[in-house]
C-alpha cells in the first residue's frame, strides 16, 4: 500500500503547479450476494424443426408416423423432435391435431429456437456509493478490514434485480462456434452474504496555475481513478478546503 500511495503521489505532482495538501487512506464497503440465474441456449432453428412447424401449420396431424412417412424420416426421430417442440412451448396437441403456439408462430418467423440450459449461480459485488453492481474479484483485501476509517460519506442503498440481470446479459451471454448463443433469461435466487472492505486513497490537491481544489480517489477494486468518489468530496468539502488555506496564508 505504501509503495502504490508513493507512486500516485510522484504521478499527481508530474505538474509542478500541483501540490498535494492532504492525504488519506480509507475503506468503502461493498455488499456481496450470492445470485442465481437460468439461461436458455438460442440456435438457428434446424431444417427438420421448420418442416415440422410448417407441416402443424398447414395440415391437422396428431400422428408422428404420418409425418415420418411424409418426411422420410424414422419416426422414433420425429417423436423426440414433437416432444422437444411441445416441452418448449411452440406446439399444442388440440382436437384435430398438433397446432403452433404463438411462440411457435414467433420462432417460426425469425429461424431460430431456444432451449434450456441447467442454472448457473455467480457473486455480485454492490456499492451503495455508486449504484452499481459488478462481479466480485477473487483478490481480498485484509487491510481494509479493521485498521481503516470508513468512507465518510456512506450511503444506504437497496438491492434491485434490474441492474443485476442487466450486468448478467451483458457479461455471461456469449456466443458459441457451434452457432448458439447463451442468454440470461431471469434470476432466480439472490442471497446476502458478507460485507467486504475496499481500500481507497484520496488525495487533496491544489493546482496554483488554475487556483482550484480538487479531490483524486484511487478505488482499490477498479485499480483506477474514481470520479464518481471525487465529486462526491468535492462537493461536501472544497469550500472549506479553500477556507483553511485562507486562514492559513493570514
Amino acid at each position: 500500500m505504501d509503495k502504490l500511495i508513493e507512486e500516485l503521489r510522484l504521478k499527481l505532482t508530474e505538474n509542478p503547479d500541483v501540490a498535494i495538501v492532504n492525504d488519506q487512506v480509507w475503506k468503502l464497503p461493498i455488499v456481496l450476494y450470492d445470485v442465481g440465474f437460468d439461461r436458455v441456449k438460442r440456435l438457428k432453428m434446424d431444417i427438420l424443426m421448420k418442416m415440422l412447424l410448417l407441416a402443424f401449420q398447414e395440415a391437422d396431424i396428431r400422428r408422428a408416423a404420418t409425418l415420418s412417412d411424409m418426411l422420410f424420416v424414422e419416426e422414433l426421430f420425429i417423436s423426440d423432435l414433437i416432444e422437444k417442440m411441445q416441452r418448449t412451448g411452440l406446439i399444442q396437441l388440440q382436437k384435430l391435431g398438433y397446432k403452433l403456439t404463438a411462440k411457435g408462430y414467433d420462432y417460426l418467423d425469425k429461424g431460430i429456437f431456444e432451449e434450456e440450459m441447467e442454472g448457473e449461480t455467480t457473486v455480485i459485488a454492490y456499492s451503495a456509493v455508486h449504484d452499481d453492481y459488478r462481479f466480485a474479484a477473487d483478490h481480498a483485501y485484509p487491510e481494509a478490514q479493521d485498521k481503516l476509517p470508513l468512507y465518510r460519506y456512506p450511503v444506504k442503498g437497496s438491492l434491485n434485480k434490474a441492474p443485476m440481470q442487466q450486468l448478467l446479459s451483458k457479461e455471461i451471454a456469449f456466443s458459441e462456434e457451434g452457432g448458439f448463443q447463451v442468454i440470461v433469461t431471469g434470476i432466480t435466487s439472490c442471497i446476502e452474504q458478507d460485507t467486504e472492505f475496499i481500500p481507497c486513497i484520496e488525495f487533496q490537491l491544489y493546482d496554483r496555475q488554475q487556483d482550484i481544489f480538487y479531490a483524486r480517489v484511487w478505488n482499490g477494486m477498479t485499480g483506477g481513478w474514481d470520479a464518481k468518489l471525487e465529486k462526491q468530496i468535492e462537493a461536501r468539502e472544497v469550500v472549506k478546503w479553500r477556507e483553511n488555506a485562507n486562514l492559513i496564508l493570514k
